[in-house]
């Protein structure tokens, strides 16, 4: 039981220093952030938000806890890496934005105390994510909303091959996966991407029929972003990819109502539920 703690709290101790280093190193804002969070939270619109009190659970360097908080909502971000000083100076001008450094595993903040709480591209990064989504339930008042974003497992082929590699870079110094992942994100950026924005110029939409769906999606992006999502990739010590029939099993064996889940392309999937009023988050 002691090795198993041992290792849980090493593994632990890889992610925050991943992810501190990651978000530190490419925490610069875009304007398509705001796109991206809607997508994620699917149903939520931005209505939703205004005059409501919430948490961003693993809030990295506060691109989605921003709009949020332009949206209305008095919120926390919540992380527990050296991501939460660029939070900060992202979020500098909202004043209804409280930072916490923590563990969603293990969240410092009341039971129901919160109307909301999102989490979004973090849970699977933990060593049980639904254990952590879990610990987010109590946080949350009766007639609550929990939203969440996880990696999917569809891509098969492609996760595997990348797990492979990932055991390797993953313990690799940080300063050395940063250069792998500039690599890939030339070899992407000059090898697809630009080439396929070229070729949408002259031929117009029709050429979109033959390009690979993550191609289309990071030509909407900018170089930094395709940089950084490379050093994901390479970097997180821990990745577990899920389908809706997973979330399903989350939402029920937490006892949510009104849930919804869908995908986001072949990448990921989403779930919004609602705690039942009148009893305890589970």
């Amino acid at each position: 039981m002691s090795n198993q703690m041992d290792q849980v709290e090493a593994l632990e101790q890889r992610t925050r220093r991943s992810f501190g280093y990651q978000w530190t190193v490419f925490g610069q804002m875009s304007d398509q952030f705001r796109e991206d969070f809607l997508n994620y939270i699917y149903p939520v619109t931005p209505e939703f938000f205004v005059g409501k009190r919430g948490l961003d659970a693993g809030c990295g360097f506060g691109r989605h806890l921003y709009y949020a908080a332009q949206f209305g909502a008095r919120m926390i971000g919540l992380d527990f890496s050296q991501a939460i000083t660029r939070a900060k100076e992202i979020t500098i001008g909202l004043d209804n934005v409280q930072l916490v450094q923590g563990n969603i595993q293990r969240p410092p903040l009341r039971p129901r105390s919160l109307d909301f709480v999102y989490s979004i591209g973090v849970l699977h990064h933990t060593p049980d994510p639904e254990s952590a989504f879990r610990a987010l339930l109590p946080l949350i008042r009766p007639g609550g909303v929990i939203f969440i974003w996880v990696y999917s497992k569809s891509r098969t082929l492609t996760n595997a091959a990348l797990e492979g590699v990932r055991q390797m870079t993953s313990r690799l110094p940080l300063r050395l996966t940063r250069i792998l992942s500039l690599a890939g994100g030339l070899v992407d950026w000059f090898g697809f991407i630009l080439p396929y924005r070229l070729l949408r110029r002259l031929l117009g939409p029709s050429v979109d029929r033959f390009i690979f769906p993550r191609v289309k999606l990071y030509a909407r992006h900018s170089f930094q972003i395709v940089y950084a999502d490379w050093f994901d990739r390479l970097s997180a010590p821990v990745r577990h990819y899920y389908d809706g029939k997973d979330l399903a099993v989350w939402a029920a064996r937490a006892g949510l109502i009104n849930v919804k889940i869908s995908p986001t392309g072949l990448y990921g999937w989403r779930l919004y539920g609602e705690i039942p009023d009148g009893r305890e988050s589970v």
